[in-house]
């Protein structure tokens, strides 16, 4: 995970947070309200109960803010460092690093984060890939009832595995977004209401192109979206109503691009999060229309959302599950973007306080709209962690991965890989 604001509004290529990234949150929240770490991107593992004594402890406290930081360093050795028909082999190099500041003030709020992922191949010069992130984000209270919140992210994200951007040909790339987000929020602890505006701008980076698919139309893009939120507070957890407009505008799309891209849309869904004793889980599901202006592309009208749940069996165990549909923007011609179809469980074993297992399974299935072209992948992933000390862990990630298509035009997207990390976490 890398550090980030904490994401409300849907638009087009984040129709996918509707699982990864808690679309809709009932807050509509832009303060960082959880410090979690940069991590080299790795396949996604369903989600589970929290591991207690694992947490980050407490940083530095000084003039009334809080500071923490995070260093994980690792080496992975995979037996398809490309994810592609050639299954060359190499050892890569992994630097993860996190810093935050989060005020401790009774009223009003600020915080900061700062995030940095490096990852190069030993042997294959090419395969290397750095991204730096950075947000600050802060709350005014009006009254306690209504405040103000305003954010700004600068996210770098290296593409990865599983990532549906690989069917842009992007898979060696990164992911490059600027996002402004205000939002008003009216909560009196038994409704609530806000009113979210986001712009994005969006621009990926490819190094080396890997895959046949990948076309001369650009995906950076401007995204700006409207959202209003009603909801209720129960014993149980929250739920609420969303909706708002979407516009997207490619960079470059009067010039480059074979079809203009452009489009308008709405989106409309329900959501609720609950908690239970042991129990908790989210549910989303959204509807939504998107209008292209180009006349191959037409119309795209479909639903998506997730469902999760995490369960604490006892002080040892633990298990989670989780369902998605998610749709991404793809450059692939007459196309208007890609579904994601995933089903995933695993499974936590805490035989000591000081150790963790974790093992999971997760399938995919992808749809590219409008064309017959399918893919499918099974994922198996695993990580253990021992903490040697209370700021140092010792991690253990292995994942073994398959990928199917359905045409010889994705062939150069069929691969099988499996590889092991072994890194270092240091928390100061």
């Amino acid at each position: 995970m890398k550090f980030q604001l904490p994401k409300s509004a849907i638009s087009t290529s984040e129709r996918k947070s509707a699982s990864t990234r808690r679309p809709m949150a009932l807050a509509l929240i832009v303060l960082l309200t959880a410090i979690s770490t940069a991590a080299p991107a790795i396949a996604q593992i369903a989600p589970l109960p929290p591991t207690a004594g694992f947490e980050q402890p407490s940083g530095l406290s000084l003039g009334g803010f809080n500071f923490y930081s995070r260093v994980q360093a690792g080496l992975t050795a995979t037996d398809n460092i490309r994810l592609d028909p050639t299954e060359e082999a190499d050892l890569k190099k992994i630097l993860a690093i996190n810093a935050a500041a989060q005020s401790a003030w009774e009223k009003h709020a600020l915080a900061a984060t700062v995030g940095y992922v490096d990852q190069q191949a030993v042997d294959i010069s090419d395969q290397k890939s750095q991204a730096l992130s950075g947000t600050i984000s802060g709350r005014y209270d009006f009254t306690d009832t209504l405040n103000l919140r305003l954010g700004a992210l600068n996210e770098g994200s290296i593409i990865g595995k599983n990532d549906p951007l690989q069917f842009n040909g992007n898979l060696n790339g990164t992911t490059q977004t600027n996002t402004l987000e205000a939002g008003l929020e009216w909560d009196n602890k038994t409704y609530f209401v806000n009113l979210l505006s986001r712009y994005q701008d969006i621009s990926n980076d490819t190094d080396i192109d890997v895959t046949v698919v990948s076309r001369v139309q650009s995906q950076d893009r401007e995204e700006y979206n409207l959202t209003l939120e009603a909801g209720q507070h129960y014993s149980w957890g929250k739920a609420s109503i969303f909706g708002g407009p979407i516009r997207i505008r490619y960079s470059g799309s009067d010039f480059i691009l074979p079809e203009d891209r452009d489009s308008e849309g709405a989106r409309v869904g329900i959501g609720a999060e609950f908690a239970q004793g042991d129990l908790s889980g989210l549910v989303r599901v959204i509807g939504f229309a998107q209008y292209f202006n180009a006349p191959t592309i037409g119309e795209v009208v479909a639903g998506v959302g997730t469902a999760q749940l995490t369960y604490k069996i006892d002080e040892k165990w633990g298990a989670g599950a989780v369902l998605q549909r998610t749709f991404d923007e793809t450059n692939i011609e007459g196309s208007g973007g890609l579904f994601t179809n995933l089903a995933g469980v695993a499974a936590l074993y805490r035989p000591a306080d000081n150790i963790y297992f974790k093992l999971g399974p997760t399938y995919r299935f992808y749809t590219i709209e409008g064309t017959p072209y399918e893919a499918e992948s099974f994922t198996l992933d695993a990580t253990a962690a021992w903490q040697v000390l209370d700021r140092v862990e010792l991690m253990f990630n292995a994942s073994a991965s398959n990928q199917l298509v359905n045409d010889a035009f994705l062939s150069d997207l069929q691969y099988s890989e499996t590889s092991a990390t072994v890194s270092v976490v240091v928390t100061f």
